[in-house]
C-alpha cells in the first residue's frame, strides 16, 4: 500500500467511527535521529509529495495532529499524510 492511500482509508475508518492509531510525536521522532518529514497529499490520484524539515514543531505534537493543515500545492486538497524523512536534507522535494 502507498503512504498516500493511507490517509485515504484513516479518513474512511473515522467516518465509520472507527479509532486509528495516533502517530509518534515530534519528540519520539527526534530522539530516534530524524528531524526531516515527507508530506504526501491526501488524494491518492494526485500523489504530491515534499520533503521538509520538521524543527518548527514542538515536541509533544504528534506528527497526525498537523496532518489536515497542509494544503497541497498541486491539486489544492486539504489534509496530507505526514510521516518521518530519514533523508529529507539529502533528496529534496520527492516529487
Amino acid at each position: 500500500m502507498i503512504i498516500s492511500q493511507v490517509g485515504k482509508f484513516r479518513r474512511l475508518a473515522e467516518s465509520w467511527g472507527m479509532q486509528t492509531p495516533e502517530k509518534i510525536t515530534f519528540g519520539e521522532m527526534r530522539e530516534s535521529g530524524v528531524r526531516g518529514l515527507l508530506i504526501y497529499c491526501a488524494d491518492y490520484h494526485c500523489s504530491h509529495s515534499i520533503a521538509i524539515s520538521g524543527d518548527q514543531w514542538v515536541d509533544d505534537v504528534r506528527l497526525s495532529d498537523i496532518e489536515e493543515r497542509f494544503v497541497c500545492s498541486a491539486c489544492g486538497k486539504q489534509g496530507a499524510d505526514v510521516g518521518p524523512g530519514f533523508h529529507w536534507d539529502k533528496s529534496g522535494p520527492a516529487h
